[in-house]
């Protein structure tokens, strides 16, 4: 399911080019492996991190969280695929999500809401 050495990014843009609903979504995820510090500030995990990149959110799963935490990984892998998120595969994501370039969002329908997670 994943590719060996490169990092995983979750775009908020499913197959069907739409923004992905709830906007939070991306920390909600992301959360699932945070914790409070002793300074009681919220850190996320080193390997899944929340961003927003070119006004796109995106959560990273670092290659490391395959070999780590098996689960966890397919667990990440299989919410995108069932809430048909666009992901991409990319060396050095986490280091440099910069220089990440997100997919294209289609031009809004009124053909109904976008889904809400699963």
């Amino acid at each position: 399911m994943g590719s060996a050495g490169l990092d995983v990014v979750i775009w908020g843009i499913t197959r069907e080019g739409r923004t992905f609903r709830p906007s939070d979504w991306a920390e909600r995820l992301a959360g699932l492996t945070s914790a409070f510090g002793h300074d009681q500030k919220l850190s996320y995990s080193p390997f899944v991190r929340p961003v927003a990149i070119r006004g796109v959110k995106a959560v990273i799963v670092g290659q490391t969280l395959e070999a780590l935490e098996p689960r966890l990984y397919h667990f990440l892998l299989n919410f995108a695929r069932d809430n048909e998120l666009q992901t991409a595969f990319a060396s050095g994501a986490m280091a440099h999500h910069d220089a990440l370039a997100p997919p294209s969002v289609a031009k809004a329908k009124r053909a109904g809401e976008p889904r809400e997670p699963v």
